[in-house]
């Protein structure tokens, strides 16, 4: 087991969180963009193409179901039409999570960095 140095552990437990919810959320929009290239698709395909494990494409799918953005059918999973509509707003969210965390990056900047 390699120990890094405590350093290292302060700030990648300070963003961990985030860096798997970051990671989480990349892996939903690599289905999205699989299923509007093409659809329906199914896991297996979906898998192939984003080059992510089955099971985590599984996992990808359940979300995505839960929050209406798609809906699975006999051939595969397909985008919603009220994702297909939302889609404005979508993007609206991500913009707003940039600058959220450009703010905290400047935040932190301005702290322990341009001093």
């Amino acid at each position: 087991m390699v120990k890094k140095d405590r350093k290292e552990d302060t700030g990648s437990n300070l963003f961990s969180e985030v860096e798997g919810c970051l990671d989480t959320l990349k892996r939903h929009i690599s289905v999205i963009k699989s299923l509007l290239m093409e659809q329906p698709k199914g896991i297996i395909k979906i898998s192939q193409e984003t080059n992510l494990p089955e099971h985590k494409i599984r996992y990808s799918l359940r979300m995505l179901e839960k929050e209406h953005i798609i809906t699975p059918s006999k051939e595969g999973a397909i985008l919603t039409p009220e994702f297909i509509a939302s889609r404005e707003e979508l993007v609206n969210l991500a913009k707003k999570f940039k600058e959220q965390a450009q703010s905290i990056y400047d935040e932190l900047n301005g702290l322990l960095i341009s001093k």
